[in-house]
């Protein structure tokens, strides 16, 4: 018995063995060895307006992610978002002249429905990707590679968000991205829209006539497309983007970046092309009008010392037309652009930016300064927003914990802008002329 018990002792280790390799490669193992991130956000905003009332509130919310271990190059991703009220003031009160409520504030939960403060809910990310060697190819609700036009621009307690197909490709030699955009959930809005439902849920503007313009849902689009080549040199990185929107507008966008010891420049240079179908379209239905070219050129200067850093930037919005991009797609990224403010909708404008940055080993100190020249109320022409010239200049601490609290950051962003001559609540308000004092805490995993 004793040797029957001990012969039996190597088919039993074996059976084991072979019961924990099984298990090993079960799916709810596969599934355990996937990886988790995400992060805690609170956010509290206080806007004090010089012509008219004053808001503030406090939004606390979160995102949650995860993707799987790769199999055989496949991996599946996951995400969803929620933001809840903590505290705020009466964010839907008008302004007794022009009937304006919260804009920022609103902006932490959902513009859409501004009753509804708590349980905001998205499903942020649902995607299938393949990769292989330096490349991807992933479709569905997906994060999406960086672009001056289409990005995540995530001020807010929920940013962009986006669906299509992406394709991407990065080696020592260049970086290639083609993708196709379809659907999409706008900063601080919890539903999905297709690209015609969503291109106009915004400030759609004026016409060039002065006229309201009303294009929401007035064209029927297949969505966005983006080709983009990259390419880096000893001292020079150079891009190029092409973003094709189907029934609007192509835009092209060419970014070079030479650096050397501690200089750097930077020029852009954008040209927009209308899309013939939007000749076809009634005149208060056009997002763009025919004979309109945006173009922007944009130029920068960097000097870096250590710890510290200068840089000097200026843009400018020619006159052969407003550069437009859809404020339902993300942010422009030009060298003076900066939170609230931007170039799009503008032409015949100057823009310049004077910016300093400092850190500490783990303290950030950034102030960011700039001004617009050529934006004229009521020159519909080359102004959609009839917006005027303003100052504006942003300080931002921000700090990041390490150790024992390491993924906690905590950024204090104040924000001062004023209008150069035009102060009367109807063209101010909820735009320029306002003090803003923004505090972020996140907790990142």
């Amino acid at each position: 018995m004793l040797v029957v018990a001990i012969l039996s002792q190597p088919t039993k280790a074996q059976e084991n063995h072979t019961k924990d390799t099984l298990e090993d490669k079960s799916l709810v193992s596969y599934l355990k060895e996937g990886e988790i991130s995400g992060h805690i956000r609170n956010y509290f905003l206080i806007t004090e307006n010089h012509h008219g009332n004053d808001y503030y509130a406090n939004a606390i919310g979160g995102v949650l992610s995860y993707e799987t271990k790769s199999y055989k190059g496949f991996q599946l991703g996951v995400s969803g978002i929620f933001t809840y009220k903590v505290f705020s003031s009466d964010l839907n009160k008008p302004y007794d002249q022009t009937n304006k409520s919260s804009r920022w504030e609103q902006e932490l939960f959902d513009v859409n429905h501004k009753d509804n403060f708590k349980d905001l809910d998205r499903l942020e990310e649902l995607y299938i990707k393949y990769h292989w060697k330096n490349s991807y190819v992933t479709y569905g609700k997906i994060p999406v590679e960086y672009t001056p036009l289409l990005n995540k621009s995530d001020g807010r307690m929920k940013p962009f968000a986006f669906q299509g197909g992406w394709l991407h490709h990065k080696d020592e030699k260049f970086q290639a991205d083609a993708a196709w955009i379809h659907r999409v959930s706008p900063r601080s809005m919890t539903e999905w829209f297709s690209m015609e439902e969503a291109i106009g849920l915004t400030n759609n503007g004026y016409l060039p006539n002065g006229e309201k313009a009303d294009y929401e849902q007035s064209t029927s689009t297949s969505g966005l497309f983006i080709a983009h080549l990259g390419k880096e040199f000893k001292n020079l990185k150079a891009n190029f983007w092409n973003f094709h929107l189907d029934k609007f507008i192509n835009t092209s966008w060419l970014q070079m970046e030479y650096a050397k010891k501690n200089w750097e420049l930077g020029m852009i240079y954008t040209y927009q092309i209308p899309d013939a179908y939007q000749k076809k379209l009634a005149y208060e239905n056009r997002y763009v009008q025919p004979n309109e070219n945006g173009q922007v050129a944009s130029f920068m200067l960097k000097y870096k010392n250590g710890a510290s850093q200068i840089k000097a930037a200026y843009s400018k919005s020619f006159e052969s037309g407003r550069y437009l991009f859809p404020k339902e797609l993300g942010r422009d990224q030009f060298y003076t652009s900066m939170p609230r403010s931007r170039i799009e909708g503008l032409g015949g404008v100057n823009v310049f930016a004077l910016g300093y940055q400092y850190n500490w080993k783990h303290l950030f100190l950034n102030i960011d300064a700039t001004t617009t020249h050529g934006a004229a109320i009521k020159d519909y022409e080359l102004n959609k927003y009839n917006i005027d010239d303003y100052y504006q200049i942003n300080t931002r601490l921000h700090y990041e914990f390490t150790n024992f609290l390491k993924g906690l950051h905590i950024e204090l962003l104040y924000v001062w802008k004023q209008n150069k001559n035009e102060h009367n609540t109807q063209l101010v308000a909820q735009r320029s002329d306002y003090n803003q004092l923004n505090l972020i805490t996140n907790f990142n995993f």
